[in-house]
């Protein structure tokens, strides 16, 4: 029996694709990430051949996708190239907005123990999450979409750039406004970002010919101490506003804006003598003065 392989010496690389294809002397760049999991997601074929056993002999691999998430907790500059390709945007003297973009990169999964390595070939960001929950890190989760997997032997002249040791940011150095107004009862955040990515197929071949692209769509929640009925009003009366969220560490910060939202679902609850903490569903939409459904700006020390 060979060396069995454990998850504290699995290592994470990604570079950017060149025309659909890893560069010959790739640079690659860590992800200082938290759990990973790509892996091909294969549809089944099955004979329905009529035979005297009554059973029928193994399915066969058809089609295959990589599908998979990444999970981090964010930290200053070490994911910026995955959020840009999430957002499908460029970053602009430090902002960023959803544009459309597409960007595909080739991800390394190194088993550093058992020396195995292997590739997915042709992944974008279908999906992005963001959570920030009471008393904890700073959450970010890559839903990634790609064409290939392989078992893989990295290039002669590969790279490895040296990763980020900015610290991790915290929910309890966080500055949360709705409608611009300053809001220090809130019990928890989160916006996700769906590009309605889809994996496409072609005669002749197993992988995905192509990852089609869609409507980026934010939705969100809220959770907040109903301390006056500002919020809940808004809700009953489905009231236009906006949400602005900056996660700081120390002089480094991101701050993202939803600058047109509605609250399409609210539940207030009463189940005890306690606090009572209502949920809010949040839709946003596209501002037409910032151009934008959702915009980060970045500052750096």
């Amino acid at each position: 029996m060979g060396k069995l392989a454990n998850g504290s010496a699995v290592q994470y690389y990604y570079v950017e694709e060149v025309a659909g294809a890893v560069p010959a002397t790739p640079a690659w760049k860590p992800i200082r990430f938290v759990s990973a999991g790509l892996t091909p997601n294969i549809n089944q074929i099955d004979t329905a051949e009529m035979n005297q056993s009554r059973q029928r002999p193994p399915s066969r691999g058809g089609t295959y996708s990589v599908a998979g998430d990444i999970a981090v907790e964010l930290s200053f500059a070490s994911f910026d190239d995955l959020i840009q390709a999430a957002m499908q945007g460029t970053w602009t003297a430090n902002v960023l907005k959803i544009g459309k973009v597409e960007r595909s990169f080739a991800i390394l999964e190194r088993h550093t123990d058992i020396g195995v390595d292997y590739c997915y070939h042709g992944c974008r960001v279908s999906k992005m999450a963001i959570s920030s929950p009471l008393n904890a890190k700073v959450g970010v989760t890559f839903s990634m979409m790609g064409t290939k997997a392989e078992k893989y032997t990295v290039p002669v002249g590969s790279t490895y750039v040296a990763a980020t040791a900015t610290d991790t940011m915290i929910t309890t150095n966080l500055a949360l406004t709705e409608g611009g107004v300053a809001v220090a009862y809130a019990t928890e955040w989160s916006v996700d970002l769906d590009n309605g990515m889809e994996a496409l197929f072609a005669l002749g071949s197993r992988e995905a010919f192509d990852i089609s692209n869609g409507v980026a769509v934010v939705t969100g929640s809220m959770s907040a101490y109903l301390v006056d009925p500002v919020l809940w009003d808004k809700v009953l009366e489905e009231t236009s506003t906006s949400h602005a969220i900056e996660f700081t560490e120390g002089a480094d910060s991101y701050t993202l804006e939803l600058p047109k939202v509605r609250y399409t679902q609210g539940q207030k609850q009463t189940s005890g003598p306690g606090a009572i903490i209502p949920q809010y569903t949040v839709s946003a939409g596209y501002d037409d003065v910032l151009a934008t459904t959702m915009m980060i700006t970045r500052t750096g020390a």
